[in-house]
C-alpha cells in the first residue's frame, strides 16, 4: 500500500500540488494544527471552498475555536480518516505544515503522562530561564538533549517532569507510531524546499489579503468564545486582537503579522530539514511524483 506524504512551510504550495491529483484516486488527509478551526479558515489560510471541491479534504475545518487539538488526539483521528478512505479503494494522500503532528503520528510518540491544565498554566506563566532553572534543578540529564532557546521543548519537558515523570527517562523511546501498524506501507514522503526568497514573498504577498477576513473571524470567536478561545492562540490572531483592542496600528499589525508567518515558515523549514522520512523536493518536482504514482 502506497502511502504519499507532502509536508512544507506555510506558502511553499502543498495545497496547489494536491489540487493536480486525481480526485477519483487520492483523497487528502491535512495535517495542519491551525486550520482544523471551522471559523478561522482566512488567517489559517485554510484552502478556500472551491479549492476544497475539487477533491475531498479531511481534518479541516472540523473544530471550534473554543476547542484544543493535541498530538495524540490528532493521531487518532487522522488513523481513523485513513481507514475509511482505504475503504473506498482510494489513496490517502498526507498533507501539512505541522511536522510535529505528522512525525507523532507516522512514528509515535513519547510515552509522557497527563499533564493537568493547572501544570500547563504554570509552566506557560515562566519565562524561559525560570522554566530552565527548574528543569536543571529536577532533571538536569534533560536539558542535554535540548536547545537552550527552544522554549517550546523546555516547558514540555517541565511539564512532564512536574507531572512526576522525567523527561530524560521518557524521551528515548517513541511509541505507538502508525507506521507500527502497518508493514505493509510503501512511504513517499518529500517537504517541499522552495529558495527562501520566494517563499517570503510569497508570504509577503498573501498577507494584505488576509488582513479584512482575518478580523472578522477575530470578532466573530472573540464574541461567541472570548479572547481565550483557543483558536486565537494560533498565528498571528493575538496581533489581530491587539489591532482590535487599539494596541496596534493597521500598519504595525500587516508588519508584526507577515513578520510572525515568515518566521513561522523558517521554523517549519528548520523542522523538516531534521525530519528523519522526509527528503526536499521541488514544487515542480512534486507535482510530477505525486500526479504519477501507480
Amino acid at each position: 500500500m502506497i502511502l504519499p506524504i507532502l509536508g512544507g512551510p506555510t506558502g511553499s504550495g502543498k495545497t496547489a500540488v494536491s489540487l493536480h491529483l486525481d480526485p477519483d484516486r487520492f483523497e487528502i488527509v491535512s495535517f495542519d494544527s491551525r486550520q482544523v478551526y471551522r471559523e478561522l479558515s482566512v488567517g489559517t489560510t485554510a484552502p478556500t471552498p472551491s479549492e476544497l471541491a475539487e477533491i475531498p479534504h479531511h481534518l479541516i475545518g472540523f473544530l471550534s475555536a473554543n476547542e484544543a487539538p493535541n498530538a495524540s488526539l490528532f493521531c487518532k483521528w487522522a488513523e481513523t480518516t485513513i481507514k475509511s478512505i482505504e475503504s473506498r479503494g482510494k489513496i490517502p494522500f498526507l498533507v501539512g505544515g505541522t511536522g510535529f503532528y505528522l512525525r507523532a503520528f507516522l512514528l509515535g510518540m513519547f510515552p509522557v503522562p497527563n499533564v493537568t491544565q493547572s501544570t500547563k498554566e504554570y509552566v506557560n506563566e515562566l519565562s524561559l530561564e525560570e522554566a530552565t532553572k527548574i528543569l536543571r534543578e529536577k532533571d538536569p540529564k534533560a536539558l542535554e538533549s535540548l536547545f537552550a532557546n527552544d522554549g517550546y521543548r523546555i516547558r514540555r519537558a517541565l511539564e512532564v517532569v512536574l507531572s512526576g515523570s522525567r523527561w530524560s527517562e521518557v524521551s528515548r523511546k517513541l511509541e505507538g507510531g502508525y507506521l507500527e501498524k502497518r508493514s505493509d506501507l510503501q512511504l513517499v514522503g518529500r517537504w517541499l524546499d522552495p529558495p527562501r526568497e520566494i517563499l517570503y514573498k510569497r508570504i509577503n504577498e498573501r498577507i494584505p489579503n488576509l488582513i479584512e477576513g482575518m478580523l472578522e473571524e477575530t470578532k466573530f470567536v472573540r464574541e461567541k468564545y472570548g479572547e481565550d478561545a483557543p483558536g486565537l492562540r494560533t498565528l498571528g490572531y493575538n496581533f489581530a486582537l491587539d489591532f482590535l483592542n487599539g494596541k496596534l496600528e493597521r500598519n504595525t499589525f500587516i508588519e508584526e503579522l507577515a513578520q510572525s508567518h515568515r518566521n513561522y515558515a523558517k521554523r517549519q523549514v528548520t523542522w523538516f530539514k531534521k525530519d528523519p522520512i522526509l527528503s526536499p523536493i521541488s514544487y515542480e518536482e512534486a507535482v510530477q511524483l505525486y500526479t504519477n504514482i501507480e
